[in-house]
């Protein structure tokens, strides 16, 4: 639940970029401006009266405040920018209209959710809601559920074999968080009783290994290494090796992203898997992409990839803390129907928690509390 909440802090204040410009589809009014009248309303008593009383007759009402504790309530920071008291989600309605929906789907584009995916998600609002008169809350209620409807089966529990060696293969470009993302999976996976091992297979990065083995450190996790711009698909080979000799139940492999250099990476993941096969054909038994949301909608050339070389089973999307850029992941889900195993907040070793898309869903338009879908 830490972990979860954490996520949700860091997702309501990255950006203003989404709800600011939903914000701005139902009243194009600006925020100051509009914060100035909530001021001054919530010193009238006659406009508690008026607005409980809209509150009463508008909508859902298990979605709506009643109209006193509304103009008490304060614009706070949320995911994209600022909140605008109940008052005004309540009081403020447009109608959905072609150039209202054309400038929603603008809107979702430029958040990161992508053209196909983003018109999808306008089409099936317009279909069951042209013409209505819409408040803000609505509109970010309807986009919110649209989002949910396309991630519900994005989460995905790793593949676990009990009474064997599980082997998890990390695949990702450089830079992307993988070899941080391994060092908390271990502490995380060690602490459920299991014996971890890693193998640091990203030989020709010798900030990668050294980055590992400061990994396996902290966590008392063994870390396999071989010598620089060494055989990769060798390190691999002498873990295995070593995991089973020691009775290990996890074997977590670090591999190499260097995607300048696309063919000789793709040749040497294929080597590594090929290797792995020898030992156990069922293995590798996750083939994990790590991703850095910052990359945007570079990331599906990446998926696209990856996939061709080492199969994708899943993926961790990192770096949600600092970014404006978490809408991808709609996409992703959208396009590629593979599950989002994790998500990434930061360095910590407890910054890594499994992926909810509820919470994601209402997180991205900025729900919170009773107003979530």
């Amino acid at each position: 639940m830490k972990f979860f909440k954490k996520l949700k802090e860091k997702l309501f204040s990255t950006s203003s970029k989404l709800e600011g410009g939903l914000e701005s589809l139902v009243d194009p009014k600006s925020i100051d401006s509009e914060t100035k009248k909530v001021s001054e309303e919530t010193k009238n008593p006659q406009s508690q009266v008026l607005a409980a009383g809209i509150s009463e007759n508008i909508g859902n009402k298990k979605n709506l405040s009643n109209g006193s504790q509304v103009t008490k309530q304060k614009v706070k920071s949320s995911l994209f920018g600022k909140i605008i008291s109940s008052v005004e989600k309540i009081s403020r309605r447009r109608r959905l209209d072609e150039e209202m929906l054309q400038d929603l789907e603008d809107l979702l584009i430029t958040s990161d959710i992508g053209v196909s995916t983003s018109s999808r998600i306008v089409g099936r609002i317009r279909k069951e809601n042209y013409s209505k008169e819409l408040s803000v809350l609505e509109l970010k209620q309807l986009i919110s559920a649209e989002i949910y409807s396309i991630m519900k089966d994005s989460s995905g529990v790793l593949k676990n074999y009990n009474g064997k060696l599980n082997i998890w293969l990390f695949v990702g470009v450089n830079g992307s968080g993988k070899t941080t993302t391994i060092g908390k999976i271990a502490k995380q996976e060690k602490s459920k009783g299991r014996k971890v091992i890693i193998a640091a297979a990203d030989t020709f990065r010798a900030a990668a290994v050294e980055q590992l083995s400061i990994w396996g450190i902290r966590t008392e996790v063994p870390v396999v290494k071989g010598e620089e711009k060494s055989d990769p698909a060798s390190v691999v080979f002498k873990a295995i090796e070593k995991a089973h000799q020691n009775g290990s139940d996890l074997l977590l492999i670090d591999t190499a992203g260097r995607l300048q250099n696309k063919a000789d990476l793709m040749q040497e993941l294929e080597k590594i898997i090929r290797v792995i096969k020898k030992k156990d054909d069922t293995a590798p038994h996750n083939n994990i992409l790590v991703l850095d949301a910052t990359s945007g909608q570079n990331i599906h050339s990446q998926v696209d990839t990856f996939s061709q070389s080492a199969g994708i089973t899943g993926i961790i999307m990192t770096k949600l803390d600092g970014t404006a850029k978490g809408g991808v992941l709609v996409a992703l889900a959208d396009k590629f129907s593979l599950p989002i195993h994790y998500v990434g907040l930061g360095e910590k070793q407890d910054d890594l928690g499994s992926f909810d898309p509820r919470l994601f869903a209402n997180a991205i338009v900025g729900l919170d509390g009773e107003n979530e879908i």
